[in-house]
């Protein structure tokens, strides 16, 4: 554990943002082939891998003086953090999207490391795990990595793993040690320096690329009723495409899967608003986009920045929405959006505790958006969970106060696994939500129709006539 385990200013945001009808866990729900262990086989399965992830027997400490930090729970208890659910009958789909819903409405505990997993049993098929796991903890991209430390690759014989016998380190103290503190501030406060200097790009307009991105994030977004926060009670819904089908229908307008889905959530979004009577000509989207170094898997804590982009749900044809959804995201890739935020952020570590919650929340007070969509890679290989093979994940992505839904995808198994995750006062329609989106993505598969021309629209008005003579 180094000296003094700090939080970044992003992770540290993200406890600050939290509000009671906004709790900011990232969630998941995934599906386990075979019959489910006993709930004890489960903990000791997991308390044997936590070595590997050392901050999931840490809690979150705040001085009054200094900076936030992560210390080892001395009252660590592997049964605090694992628990055991059950569905009612059928154990069917709906069931566990109710079941899931609740627990994730739940918020975490602050007294103890930030994660809390469930052992869902009584399904029809297989069984199931819940979890959650607070967003200063982890990002998409390291809950995977997470996800890749506690199971297994399927297909490889490995041994069970007795739990570690494990001790508490003592919580280092500025007081205790303030120039051993102090050194330690200073190298980390150079460090950040030298990374958030990197960041930002080296040619003379870097100042106003910075600006531009701010610009682009504190732009108005059009006013809908989605952009409030009625409650903290969570409704989730599930979908499933093929990843090849989404790559292909990319590939024919020379989009990305990303692509796809901000198209594919544009249509789903633009149906939704139409059932509530809004008839906006755009949505503004808020996109995580991961800036982790390739070296730093396995690292806990935030490597994302975000990018906006305008999403048309006036439109109502899939494969123009596409053109214009591909359009703008090559624009914000060649202005390099995310990569001044990324900046702004990492020199938000040079600042004291209370000067960085003052500037996160006003910074977060500023931003403008109405939803999150946000697409992870999942696991490059298959996963075993206790000898049994994990057949899907889905996503919870949190959104902040203010905002009642986020869309989230995970590439598993040849799959994009959708999770919707919604404010369930707000959205009480998130299911149909969810199936819209699926729907979407089986119209971008289908190549384009032949071009109208004046002939075309004629012969068809001839036709039509035919007929109902």
């Amino acid at each position: 554990m180094p000296a003094w385990d700090r939080l970044s200013a992003l992770d540290s945001a993200f406890l600050d943002l939290e509000t009671t009808e906004a709790p900011l866990h990232v969630g998941w729900t995934i599906r386990v082939d075979g019959r489910p262990p006993s709930l004890a086989a489960l903990r000791r399965h997991l308390d044997g891998r936590l070595e590997r992830v050392p901050r999931f027997r840490r809690r979150v400490l705040r001085p009054l003086l200094g900076d936030p930090h992560w210390t080892d729970d001395r009252a660590f208890d592997i049964a605090r953090h694992v628990h055991a659910m059950a569905v009612p009958a059928p154990g069917g789909a709906g069931e566990l999207r109710e079941l899931a819903g609740r627990l994730l409405s739940d918020p975490l505990d602050h007294d103890h490391p930030l994660w809390r997993i469930y052992l869902v049993r009584g399904l029809s098929s297989g069984w199931a795990v819940v979890g959650q796991a607070h967003h200063a903890l982890v990002d998409g991209i390291a809950a995977v990595e997470v996800a890749m430390l506690l199971f297994d690759a399927a297909g490889f014989d490995v041994p069970a793993q007795e739990p570690v016998r494990w001790s508490p380190a003592r919580a280092p103290l500025p007081h205790a040690a303030p120039l051993a503190f102090a050194a330690d501030r200073v190298r980390g406060a150079a460090r950040l320096a030298l990374s958030a200097a990197a960041a930002l790009p080296s040619a003379p307009g870097a100042l106003p690329d910075v600006g531009t991105a701010l610009r682009q994030l504190t732009s108005a977004a059009p006013a809908t009723g989605l952009d409030r926060s009625a409650t903290a009670r969570r409704a989730v819904a599930f979908g499933e495409v093929s990843l090849d089908a989404a790559r292909t229908a990319g590939a024919r307008h020379g989009a990305t899967v990303n692509d796809v889905l901000l198209a594919a959530s544009t249509v789903a979004l633009g149906r939704a608003l139409r059932r509530r009577g809004d008839t906006p000509e755009e949505l503004k989207a808020l996109v995580p986009v991961s800036v982790r170094d390739d070296g730093a898997a396995g690292e806990l804590g935030n490597a994302i920045s975000f990018v906006t982009v305008e999403l048309p749900v006036a439109e109502v044809d899939p494969v123009t929405i596409l053109r214009h959804v591909h359009s703008r995201m090559q624009a914000r890739k060649a202005g390099d959006a995310a990569g001044p935020l990324q900046a702004v952020a990492q020199l938000g570590d040079l600042l004291p505790g209370a000067a960085r919650r003052v500037v996160t929340r006003a910074a977060a007070g500023s931003a403008a958006f109405n939803c999150v969509v946000s697409n992870v890679p999942g696991p490059p290989v298959d996963l075993e969970l206790l000898g049994r093979r994990v057949t899907a994940i889905f996503p919870a992505v949190p959104f902040l106060h203010g905002h009642s839904l986020s869309i989230g995808a995970l590439s598993y198994r040849g799959r994009l696994h959708l999770g919707l995750y919604a404010d369930a006062d707000v959205v009480p329609d998130a299911v149909d939500v969810a199936r819209d989106l699926e729907a979407a993505f089986d119209a971008l598969r289908l190549p384009p129709g032949p071009r109208d021309t004046p002939w075309r629209a004629r012969a068809q008005r001839r036709r039509a006539a035919t007929r109902r003579a």
